[in-house]
């Protein structure tokens, strides 16, 4: 996919302003506090709060109003200074909020920024988050399995451990893992966002594959199945208790952190504190899997919903009004602009109606409604009738696994399902849902799917053809 397909248009223009080196201090501080939240995301309030301070306390920075075009960008003090960082952070993208069923405003980076972000600390070390933080490596979001299996294998070691460089390691480890799984997230919320801003069948089925390719196969299965998380959670967890609890090990971990703390003690408190925070983004994960879930339904839910309801537009006015619009893009496109016009300009002229007296109206009012008891059964009304084949054929779902998983095999050529032999020109909307429930199918079983570029025109819209492949 295009880079620039991937960001807003306006994804850099906060550091393309006058207030630059603000907006990027600002951008990273806000990234620095989101760390410390939990996987779901923070309190967009503990955000805002912090940023204050930041700006109060860092007198280097400042903000010039003037270069803004937004009308609100006169800040009276740090707060709305803050407030109006992190509106323009979400209106370019940087950001976004969502708002919980208790009203409470939680604050998550997208994926784009979080490499940014990740990619500006690693080059510009001064941005640290501090001298106690290890150097930030690039994260391969698929790579959930080795930050897992290392954290477990590092835990479990038994001869000879080095409890100060072994938990220095669990908690580096702990910082990619999350990283990782917050960029899965937010890619996937931006998966969903995507279909409400794609209004053709050809962006969404394209974006569907992508979505199984890049998303479905090298992330959410993996997460699901190969990598997941489960299956060395509670012993994670377990021992890391059990190594709070023991004086011995805390005292040596807190070797690590005695050039940064005023005195042992706070060595050792800010061990513990490490410890919890492990503990707790271990304990937290089983919610995000289950968001992460909830997302993968949305994001095909909303999808299918929204493909259905493009073909079946074309028999409403709203329908009819956005295909003349539509032709008149497209043959604007090819410079015949005023063709266009003449052909669709008898379409919107009023015929002239006469108007009839109301005597002369087949109107006529409706009736008191009376209940019809003889349209009710009786207990002995169904005495005799049988659900035979041919009836419940009538109520069968079209859309189920079985029925699709026949259509697939069905047009299935050496293993090889090609979309332009099965789409033809009069496809009708089911046959064409059925298309569609296959690259469902494909992503949810052991099958490849792959864009071809090449267009498939239909008699009502036009999509790219695609194969689906058995492994």
């Amino acid at each position: 996919m295009d880079f620039f397909d991937m960001v807003p248009d306006n994804f850099f223009s906060l550091l393309a302003s006058k207030n630059k080196r603000i907006y990027l201090a600002s951008i990273l501080q806000v990234f620095k506090v989101y760390e410390t939240g939990t996987i779901l995301g923070i309190d967009k309030k503990i955000v805002v709060d912090d940023l204050v301070f930041f700006l109060d306390t860092n007198k280097n920075y400042l903000f010039d109003s003037e270069d803004e075009e937004d009308e609100e960008s006169n800040p009276k003090n740090k707060r709305d200074l803050a407030n109006y960082i992190l509106r323009r952070m979400e209106e370019t993208g940087w950001i976004y909020v969502d708002v919980t069923n208790d009203y409470m405003e939680v604050l998550n980076f997208s994926d784009d920024a979080i490499i940014i972000c990740e990619a500006l600390l690693n080059a510009y070390p001064q941005f640290e988050y501090g001298s106690d933080d290890l150097p930030a490596d690039f994260i391969n979001p698929n790579e959930y399995h080795g930050y897992i299996y290392n954290i477990y294998s590092l835990l479990t070691q038994k001869d000879n451990v080095d409890y100060s460089l072994t938990f220095s390691l669990v908690f580096s480890d702990t910082k990619q893992l999350i990283r990782a799984l917050r960029r899965l997230d937010a890619r996937m919320k931006d998966y969903i966002t995507s279909v409400v801003e794609n209004s053709e069948v050809k962006d969404l089925m394209e974006k569907l594959i992508i979505y199984k390719n890049e998303i479905y196969d090298t992330s959410y299965t993996k997460l699901k199945i190969s990598d997941n998380i489960d299956r060395y959670r509670l012993d994670i967890i377990t021992r890391l208790e059990k190594m709070q609890n023991d004086e011995v090990i805390v005292k040596a971990i807190s070797n690590n952190y005695l050039a940064v703390t005023k005195t042992p003690e706070d060595a050792i408190n800010k061990t513990i504190r490490q410890i919890d925070e492990v503990i707790d983004a271990f304990n937290a994960i089983k919610d995000f899997i289950s968001e992460i879930d909830k997302k993968n339904r949305d994001y095909i839910n909303s999808t299918i919903g929204k493909i259905k309801f493009l073909l079946s537009e074309d028999d409403n006015v709203v329908g009819k009004l956005n295909t003349i619009l539509r032709f008149v893009s497209e043959q604007n496109k090819k410079g015949k602009i005023d063709s266009a016009l003449r052909t669709v300009e008898k379409l919107y002229e009023l015929p002239s109606l006469k108007v009839f007296e109301c005597e002369t109206s087949l109107y006529t009012p409706r009736g008191n409604y009376q209940r019809n008891y003889n349209q009710m059964l009786d207990d002995f009304g169904l005495d005799g009738f049988e659900l035979d084949e041919e009836f419940m054929k009538q109520f069968r779902n079209s859309y189920n696994e079985d029925e699709i998983k026949k259509f697939l095999e069905l047009y299935m050529i050496d293993g090889v399902f090609k979309a332009s032999r099965v789409i033809e020109y009069e496809c009708d909307n089911d046959f064409f849902l059925m298309v569609v429930y296959c690259i469902i199918y494909a992503a949810e079983h052991n099958f490849d799917v792959h864009i071809i570029n090449e267009m498939i025109e239909t008699k009502r819209f036009k999509v790219k053809d695609f194969e689906i492949k058995s492994r």
